[in-house]
């Protein structure tokens, strides 16, 4: 996209910038309505603030937060000087908001790096306009239906983008056949990441999601599965199948609360890679971190030693102290990431209180049917699991499909006020898990941010 002149580039920067003034100064984010006035003034603007960065997109369904947060963290630990959009505001005006504002008054970025998380109906929008370095694709799992159709509809928004971006290397999940088929027809570089069969993962598999080969239309086989449509997949009659991964993960040696390690295969080299975050999902979004700082330049060993100091994003594996109670924060919004933290939470063995949260606004999607294919039964059934909080808008719905699950009325309890919620949490002796879907999630961090005295995502 041409860049735009220099007055207007001055007075799109200088709006976007007084209003995030404004809006800090009475209390709020200020996430995506300075972008909203800065593209009002200049719709061209991200080309100016964006000219001669080196920008990483992080999209897909699952894992974008925490991959972006693993990302920044290898670039800074590297000695790159880069932004990151941690407001979570990932559509085009939430990413306008964060490059005017960190540019400089003439709109000249002051990073030469930077870290996106952009949503998935919003790649076609922004990466022409910031021509990304590297564009990671994490995963693609059905979420939010009333608002993207499907995991179909979600595939083609990305892969308009991706043609889009012709000259961006492309970082993908070799195991899942949707976001690995953005690779054929394009003149895009790819790194792919993975996992291979010796790591013994058996976790659900639900290929629902999977849909069929993408050049015959035959149904796929599998030599193995992670979870979901997760593995080994091929196409019995084109021969369309998974591609051998760049950084491949050979084996999970521990997976606990505090971390994984894993053994790892980095361009045929084997290597022990120390992951400061827990849950297999996890070790996927660090395979990514490692193939998306090859692909802008790191070195290899650089990306490996940062993941052994990496911390949690916001919500995602976040941790509170509640007067001596530990509380973590796992983000759960469709039925393959949900599950996933269900594997994680009865693989501890100890004993937990879970908070369960669901809101159906506009930013979660209006549909909650995802939670009658969530397998909660798996949640329920667990022995060391000794009490469930029920909350947010949804707290009835939810409440009836854990009924549904086998949690009786000795088990759950209905809390929708988060402030009762979070004194009632302080009287826990055990580990809390809480998942919250998205707007849910920003309410419960709330109440626990005014009770520990933590600070506010934007600030």
């Amino acid at each position: 996209m041409k860049k735009p002149n220099p007055v207007s580039t001055v007075l799109s920067v200088a709006a976007g910038k007084f209003t995030r003034f404004v809006l800090r100064k009475t209390g709020r984010g200020g996430t995506a309505i300075p972008g909203i006035v800065s593209m009002k003034v200049c719709k061209s603007i991200l080309a100016a603030v964006s000219d001669g960065m080196k920008i990483i997109v992080v999209t897909g369904t699952n894992g974008k937060t925490t991959s972006c947060n693993m990302i920044e963290h290898a670039l800074t630990e590297a000695g790159c000087d880069c932004l990151r959009d941690k407001a979570g505001a990932n559509m085009l005006h939430g990413i306008a908001s964060d490059l005017v504002c960190n540019a400089s008054w003439n709109g000249k970025p002051r990073h030469p790096y930077a870290v996106i998380e952009c949503d998935e109906a919003a790649l076609k929008l922004v990466a022409p306009q910031i021509n990304p370095a590297a564009i990671v694709v994490t995963n693609l799992f059905s979420d939010q239906v009333d608002r993207y159709g499907g995991v179909q509809n979600t595939l083609k928004e990305i892969r308009t983008g991706v043609e889009k971006s012709p000259k961006s290397t492309l970082i993908l999940n070799a195991e899942d056949p949707l976001s690995a088929s953005l690779s054929l027809n394009v003149p895009n570089k790819v790194i792919w990441y993975g996992m291979e069969e010796s790591v013994g993962v058996r976790g659900d598999v639900d290929l629902s999601d999977a849909g069929v080969c993408p050049v015959c239309g035959s149904e796929y086989t599998y030599d193995y599965h992670i979870y979901a449509q997760l593995g080994g997949f091929c196409c019995p009659k084109c021969g369309y199948k998974r591609q051998k991964p760049y950084v491949s993960v050979t084996s999970i040696d521990r997976i606990a609360s505090d971390g994984s390690t894993v053994q790892m295969k980095v361009g045929g080299k084997e290597r022990t890679v120390r992951i400061a975050l827990p849950a297999v999902y996890n070790v996927y979004n660090a395979a990514g971190t490692i193939a998306a700082a090859r692909a802008v330049g790191i070195p290899v060993q650089k990306a490996i030693d940062s993941l052994g100091t990496v911390h949690s994003a916001f919500g995602r594996l976040e941790t509170f102290d509640l007067d001596g109670t530990r509380l973590q924060m796992i983000l759960v919004k469709n039925p393959a990431g949900c599950n996933q933290a269900f594997s994680y939470l009865t693989s501890l063995e100890e004993d937990f209180t879970a908070v369960l949260c669901l809101n159906n606004r506009t930013g979660d999607g209006h549909d909650i049917s995802w939670i009658n294919d969530t397998d909660y039964e798996k949640l329920c059934a667990d022995p060391h699991l000794k009490k469930i909080y029920v909350a947010g808008e949804c707290a009835k719905e939810l409440s009836e499909r854990l009924t549904k699950a086998g949690a009786g009325d000795d088990l759950q309890e209905i809390l929708t006020d988060y402030k009762v919620l979070v004194a009632r949490l302080k009287e826990e002796k055990r580990t809390v898990f809480a998942l919250p879907n998205y707007t849910s999630m920003m309410e419960l961090r709330s109440a626990l941010n005014a009770e520990t005295g933590n600070k506010e995502f934007w600030e």
